[in-house]
């Protein structure tokens, strides 16, 4: 048997690189490439039971458990990013610009679910988890080569949810202006949360970072919404640990977003390079297109705090 077979078997015999405790061959791998399906929430499945109102759910005609305090950002990602310290928030309507607030991993929570459509959505705050979890690791220049893989729609549909909340519990703003944070017409925000091919076409997240652009690694969640020609939501801009990305709500105009025209629609993965180790984030989708691009962020040098 070759060196390269023998590596390939290893690798498909460890456990799968989407984090669970199965061999690779069991899980994300089928016999020909890894591929990690998205999460099934079933929410126009949910039994019929009632409508709370302040529920941003409740036209699903299926609350139950009360209102809930739904986490804006999903409390573990809180936990991961403060690493022990801090977490501040900027740009929220009652924080004075440019000012920044340190909030305890348990806070920054609004009633805009019930408890039964909270739990429901749970698993993509898991999936969040293991993206930012897997990424921080990659940019750890003391990891040895690593790999792993998430369902890119699963990261899509947990930037929706936060916006979602966010904008049902009145935290979307731009400077110190709140903004009302009405959708987009054309965004039927409850489908495309429950099922990624409900996702239009060119709707979805896209890399705005370009070859060469220089970028700091940093324990850091920016999100600010975007808006279209009538002040709805369509749209927003994220940086995640320094990597910069725009999530598409709406069909794109290019007229109205020419900073898309170049971007890199729903990369096939994420390979950070370090002297030495080089480590691979595989995002999946299942949108029948081919995504070969790759974000690839090589060190260049060590900033001094």
């Amino acid at each position: 048997m070759g060196e390269a077979k023998r590596q390939k078997l290893a690798l498909e015999n460890r456990p799968c690189p989407c984090g669970s405790s199965k061999p690779g061959n069991q899980c994300c791998f089928n016999g020909r490439e890894w591929h990690k399906l998205a999460a099934t929430l079933g929410l126009r499945a949910l039994p019929p039971a009632s409508a709370t109102e302040k529920c941003y759910m409740k036209e699903l005609g299926s609350c139950s458990g009360g209102v809930s305090g739904e986490h804006l950002i999903s409390e573990a990602i809180i936990r991961l990013l403060a690493d022990g310290g801090d977490f501040t928030v900027a740009g929220l309507p009652w924080i004075p610009p440019g000012e920044l607030k340190a909030i305890g991993p348990k806070s920054l929570t609004a009633n805009c679910l019930c408890r039964k459509h909270n739990s429901a959505l749970h698993p993509l705050d898991d999936a969040a988890l293991a993206f930012f979890t897997s990424l921080k690791s990659c940019l750890d220049r003391r990891a040895n080569s690593l790999r792993f893989i998430v369902s890119g729609h699963d990261i899509e549909r947990w930037l929706l949810k936060t916006l979602k909340a966010m904008a049902a519990s009145g935290n979307l703003a731009r400077g110190q202006e709140k903004l009302p944070g009405a959708f987009s017409s054309d965004v039927r925000v409850l489908d495309m949360l429950d099922n990624p091919s409900l996702w239009s076409e060119s709707t979805g997240l896209y890399c705005i970072m370009r070859p060469g652009e220089l970028t700091e690694n940093h324990n850091r969640f920016q999100l600010a919404p975007l808006s279209n020609q009538r002040g709805e939501v369509g749209g927003l801009w994220t940086n995640i640990l320094g990597l910069s990305f725009i999530l598409m709500l709406e069909p794109l105009d290019i007229a109205q977003n020419p900073q898309l025209a170049t971007a890199v629609f729903r990369p096939g993965q994420i390979v950070v390079t370090y002297p030495g180790t080089t480590s691979w984030l595989a995002l999946s989708w299942d949108d029948g297109r081919t995504h070969l691009d790759s974000m690839t962020l090589n060190f260049v040098r060590q900033v001094r705090p």
